[in-house]
Order: structure tokens, then C-alpha cells, then sequence
């Protein structure tokens, strides 16, 4: 994604929702994923991180 560096995480998130059309823990993940392309890099840890704080948010219970 352009220009992530620019953005908050809220605006992240609803930038990842804009462009996958999926809940917002599923569409970070897979901004996540097309970073990565193959080797860490700083845009690939901003999304993975923002993916940890939703998931982690979404947890309950020992499942």
C-alpha cells in the first residue's frame, strides 16, 4: 500500500478494509502479507504489528 507510512492505524485499518472488503483484523493481515513479499522489511512490521493489536483485541478466552 502508497504511502503507509503517512497513515495512523485508524486510518490504516479503514485504508486495509477500503482495499480488501473484509473485517478489519483479516484485511490488515493480508496488507501484512503482500508486504512481506518475500523478506522483512519496515512496511511488512508496521502491518504485522498493527495485525497483532486487532487480533490481540478480538481474543477471548483460552481459544
Amino acid at each position: 500500500m502508497t504511502d503507509w507510512q503517512d497513515l495512523t492505524e485508524e486510518d490504516a485499518i479503514e485504508a486495509a478494509v477500503a482495499e480488501h472488503g473484509m473485517n478489519p483484523t483479516a484485511s490488515v493481515a493480508y496488507c501484512a502479507l503482500e508486504a512481506y513479499n518475500g523478506r522483512d522489511n519496515e512496511e511488512h512490521r508496521f502491518w504485522f504489528g498493527l495485525f497483532l493489536k486487532l487480533a490481540k483485541r478480538e481474543h477471548v478466552g483460552w481459544a
